[in-house]
């Protein structure tokens, strides 16, 4: 009887303990955050618990670019590459906790940033497009269906994190994460706002099940939907991203 309650003493030992690694560690998986390589430039976001910096470029140009980045990157490091591939005047700020930001990352938040920092950008220029790159996706489609911008780019996106992580883990994660960025109940708001897809062919982080599902959800097709032939962050480098930047 000792053999029997010792055996089972480790199965469920071994059943639990991959949840509690992701239980524990899921911040630092989801939000592992980036340096900066430049200090802040003149861009402020007042908030109600904390203001926050960031950069503009272009700044004098009629039109205006929100970017949202995925969930490991510098935006400052990438600021060149995203100024080389547009004109429009580009807004880039850091999530809570990334490159010197006050704050730590959360949904919730991170979403009411990214409504504050739209309506910053419409104070000054004609018109505002959303680029959300991989987790920034999530947030762009969010921030996206309440203010309904000139349009909209989404880069390797999904239609959940918890669908994300399900398949990357192989175990069912919805009661187990804090944040969830359900992209389809926002994108079923996106109305006429037009959307273009970039999807990567070869993404070993987003499934294309998962970009497929979302593309379902939205309320009419994308007016484009391109597969290219670049890994998740590849992408980032392909002139097809350049092209979508000038959409």
């Amino acid at each position: 009887m000792k053999l029997v309650r010792w055996i089972i003493a480790i199965v469920i030992v071994l059943i639990v303990a991959p949840f509690v690694f992701l239980y524990l560690m899921q911040d630092r998986l989801l939000y592992p955050g980036a340096e900066a390589t430049e200090t802040f430039g003149d861009l402020t976001v007042a908030r109600p618990d904390l203001m926050l910096r960031g950069w503009v470029l272009h700044p004098e140009a009629s039109d205006a670019l929100v970017v949202f980045g995925g969930n490991g990157m510098s935006l400052s490091r990438f600021a060149s590459r995203l100024g080389q591939c547009s004109g429009r005047a580009i807004y880039l700020l850091p999530y809570r906790g990334y490159e010197g930001q006050a704050g730590t990352p959360r949904e919730r938040d991170l979403v009411g940033d990214g409504i504050a920092l739209v309506d910053e950008a419409a104070k000054k220029h004609a018109h505002v497009a959303i680029v959300g790159i991989s987790l920034g996706s999530g947030i762009a489609t969010q921030v996206a269906a309440e203010k309904h911008p000139q349009r909209l780019v989404l880069v390797t996106p999904y239609d959940s994190i918890t669908n994300v992580g399900s398949e990357t883990f192989g175990i069912p994660l919805g009661w187990l994460l804090r944040d969830h960025y359900e992209s389809g109940p926002a994108a079923a708001r996106l109305g006429a706002v037009p959307v273009y897809v970039l999807q990567a062919a070869n993404d070993q982080v987003i499934g294309s099940a998962r970009t497929e599902a979302l593309v379902r959800l939205l309320p009419r097709p994308p007016v484009r939907w391109d597969r290219i032939a670049a890994g998740h962050n590849s992408i980032l480098r392909t002139d097809e991203f350049c092209q979508a930047l000038r959409f």
